[in-house]
């Protein structure tokens, strides 16, 4: 299994060597299977980094660093950029994974700048972080934020800052309280209004009460990984649950739709992005299990991320270099119409670092280096 997953890990690596040589930007979703590019990253310009510094890791190809690193360095546009919340994106894979793979103090002013742009977006009347700044957005935190706000927590340990990491645990605890459910689904977003009443609702899914796929596997993701830094048993219970509510919302061939409400339709799109995130995740759980001994955990986890790589591989991985990204099929934004049938960019990092995962998963020293 593992050499298996080198071999696909190593074309995953081939499609990216093809686009770096030909990308004039930033590449963030595919239209009509071509890259729309951006020159700031957007919120995904942290994760085609992130794919070179996988390739840089696996290949042990320190000659790529001075690449990355300008790719990295062109991401300082967005140290003051506080109309969004994707900071944890936007310098995770980025300038987390630079820092920790070649040890350079230029990727810390950005990761530090990032978790300062967390801080003034922190809303203490809710105990979380707004979403967006832009107007008509006013009032709203989504589930994502539990991916991104592990980059307080990083900042917090660097600087010897305690009240950065105070402020983590506190936003991943309401996340916790006001977006999953009481059967672990999730709400995509967290509004409130002018009184700061918190209620659910939905932005990119189907509808308020439905389950947004990508919006589950982030949030079964991003507490686990709340677990690996803060040990903090219960994002690791919440996460367990939520990846259980995900696996048994799968369609039958183990992709999920592009939201649950639409499970085994096929009429509707799936959304192979949100699988990406989700198979990263349960490999991250299994990793998370065995830091607690849970033996069984570590091989239910395993192998459930195992099936849907397998699945994913045989279903959306890429057929040649031109078209699309490393995995087809993606739903970036069904009820806008955008990106549906398509490529994403953290489809495409998300499933690399789930083949990175159950390559080292015996590997501590491999895994501790990613966001």
């Amino acid at each position: 299994m593992g050499q298996d997953y080198e071999k696909v890990l190593a074309k995953c690596f081939e499609k990216v060597n093809y686009m770096n040589d030909r990308l004039d930007g930033f590449p963030h979703i595919t239209r009509k299977s071509s890259w729309l590019t951006n020159q700031n990253g957007h919120w995904t310009g942290g994760f085609w980094i992130g794919l070179l510094w996988l390739e840089r890791i696996m290949n042990d190809d320190s000659g790529m660093d001075e690449m990355i690193k300008n790719w990295a360095m062109k991401l300082r546009c967005r140290m003051d950029d506080t109309s969004t919340h994707d900071q944890g994106f936007i310098f995770g894979p980025s300038c987390v994974l630079g820092y920790r793979v070649t040890g350079d103090d230029a990727y810390l002013p950005l990761i530090h700048a990032g978790a300062e742009n967390l801080i003034k977006q922190y809303i203490p009347e809710t105990g979380l972080i707004r979403a967006w700044g832009e107007s008509g957005y006013d009032g709203i935190s989504i589930v994502d934020t539990i991916m991104n706000i592990p980059l307080l927590w990083i900042s917090g340990e660097l600087l010897d800052d305690p009240t950065r990491k105070e402020l983590c645990l506190g936003v991943g605890r309401r996340i916790h309280e006001h977006a999953v459910r009481a059967d672990y689904s999730t709400y995509h977003v967290v509004r409130w209004d002018k009184d700061y009443n918190i209620y659910g609702d939905t932005h990119q899914g189907f509808s308020a009460d439905s389950c947004w796929s990508r919006g589950q596997a982030w949030a079964l993701y991003g507490f686990a990984n709340m677990y690996r830094y803060t040990g903090e048993t219960e994002f690791l219970e919440t996460a367990i649950k939520i990846a259980d509510y995900y696996w048994e919302h799968l369609n039958d061939d183990l992709m999920p739709a592009w939201d649950f409400n639409f499970r085994n339709d096929s009429s509707q799109p799936i959304d192979a992005a949100a699988s990406s995130i989700a198979c990263a995740g349960m490999a991250l759980i299994s990793e998370m299990c065995g830091v607690r001994e849970d033996t069984e955990a570590v091989k239910l986890w395993g192998e459930r991320a195992d099936r849907i790589i397998g699945a994913e591989t045989n279903i959306c991985l890429f057929e040649d270099m031109d078209r699309y990204g490393i995995i087809r099929h993606a739903t970036v934004d069904l009820p806008r119409k955008s990106g549906v049938d398509e490529s994403a960019m953290y489809g495409d990092y998300y499933f690399a670092e789930a083949l990175y995962r159950r390559i080292n998963k015996d590997s501590t020293k491999a895994t501790s280096l990613l966001y």
